[in-house]
């Protein structure tokens, strides 16, 4: 419903064409995979570092197998893949920091293409290069006029002088999909199925997929909380961390303020000195403002 390579392809194309070694999630993974000798692909990291770059973590990234562009040169079998970052985000405007999704949605795809090249892969062929998709679905905080809509941004070719056939595949290398759900939706398709998934609604699936759900498997969804509440759990752990960190702050600045020294708060707080000492600076600077 996303992905266009995939538009005409059945459910089971789809299925035969995911390489589920390659799943990978916030969790950092060897480069070297670790599965049957007959997977076609090694696993993918779920992080990229480097001495000159942020340091980026994704949610969800696997390795999925080209339909339009495999099995079509020459009569030669060859395979190309879509490189896959699936980011699930509560809000869609976040407060803080504040910064557009499509914007944080192409420095995504822009890393994960740029590492396909390079010391830690040893390729420098920019042929070899393929295809990456990042598809982040926003569930709160959508304006009205946008809710229920998505879009995709992708490179496109704009002739400015004359007529150039230059083949889409040489520059279609990168693309966003941003999905905005809302709270109702004419739509029966995507939102639809997004409801469904959010709500670990197996009925609502299976109006979409004929495949078989093992009774296992609906029997432990009866007592998941759905992806959209592990997006929820995922906001509360990550409010919680800020409430320490604010709560710790303030006990130092307490301290500090009744007349301890920033070396003594590190040693009965059990804090790095480096902590203590930033909420000391910022302590010093009020009093002089």
């Amino acid at each position: 419903m996303a992905v266009p390579e995939f538009k005409d392809c059945s459910q089971e194309k789809i299925l035969e064409c995911l390489d589920l070694g390659t799943i990978t999630g916030e969790i950092p993974v060897s480069d070297v995979g670790n599965g049957p000798k007959d997977y076609r692909i090694m696993e993918v990291n779920s992080e990229y570092s480097s001495l000159n770059e942020k340091l980026i973590r994704f949610d969800v990234k696997f390795l999925v197998k080209n339909p339009v562009l495999s099995d079509k040169q020459n009569g030669k079998k060859i395979e190309v893949r879509l490189h896959v970052d699936l980011e699930g985000q509560k809000t869609y405007r976040p407060s803080n920091p504040t910064y557009p999704i499509e914007t944080r949605a192409i420095y995504y795809v822009a890393r994960e293409l740029s590492a396909q090249i390079g010391i830690a892969t040893g390729k420098t062929n920019y042929a070899d290069l393929e295809k990456c998709y990042s598809i982040w679905i926003c569930t709160e905080d959508v304006p009205k006029k946008l809710q229920n809509t998505m879009t995709m941004c992708s490179i496109k070719q704009t002739d400015v002088i004359g007529k150039a056939d230059i083949p889409e595949e040489y520059y279609d290398l990168i693309a966003c999909i941003i999905i905005r759900r809302g709270k109702e939706s004419e739509n029966k398709d995507i939102f639809d199925f997004l409801n469904g998934l959010f709500d670990g609604d197996i009925p609502k699936l299976e109006e979409y997929s004929h495949i078989e759900w093992d009774e296992t498997f609906e029997k432990e969804v009866e007592t998941m909380t759905g992806y959209g509440d592990s997006l929820y759990q995922k906001g509360i752990q990550q409010g919680m961390q800020l409430g320490m960190k604010q709560g710790i702050q303030q006990l130092v600045r307490n301290l500090l303020g009744n007349g301890k020294t920033p070396e003594e708060v590190s040693k009965d707080c059990s804090l790095p000195i480096d902590e203590v000492l930033d909420v000391y600076t910022e302590l010093k600077k009020s009093k002089h403002t």
